[in-house]
């Protein structure tokens, strides 16, 4: 049976966490709200759905694609990864409204300057998400 050391007892002692990962959260307004959409054939075949990646979910068909800059507009954020071969008629749950950090997003490649990240969500329409993008420290 091993002892407890007790000669230390009673020093006070520092310790330090860190912490890595950046918020998606940016605020709490408007609050947070979930919808879904259809992974579909594109998205299926070429590696799936990457969490907090801005996508445009069609209304009509609750297809999902990734947005793309001047051509699609995004209206809907990935909630979690769905890997690829999950099934064209996996359901994908996306956030539709909230108030997100631009920098913790999954953006495609053609948003490349934050000025249109920060445009992105204007003009897709059928959603209520706000970005921000808190200062680095």
């Amino acid at each position: 049976m091993s002892n407890i050391d007790y000669s230390q007892y009673g020093i006070a002692e520092l310790n330090t966490d860190s912490f890595a990962q950046v918020e998606l959260l940016a605020g709490d307004t408007p609050p947070i709200v979930t919808d879904y959409g259809l992974l579909g054939t594109t998205l299926n075949g070429s590696g799936g759905a990457v969490a907090w990646t801005p996508v445009f979910v069609d209304p009509a068909t609750r297809a999902i694609t990734v947005a793309l800059y001047g051509t699609q507009a995004p209206n809907a954020i990935v909630v979690a990864t769905v890997p690829a071969g999950s099934g064209a008629t996996s359901t994908v749950q996306v956030y539709k409204a909230g108030m997100f950090n631009l920098r913790a997003l999954n953006w495609p490649a053609s948003y490349d300057t934050d000025a249109k990240k920060l445009a992105a969500f204007v003009t897709g329409g059928g959603n209520q998400i706000y970005l921000k993008a808190p200062a680095v420290v």
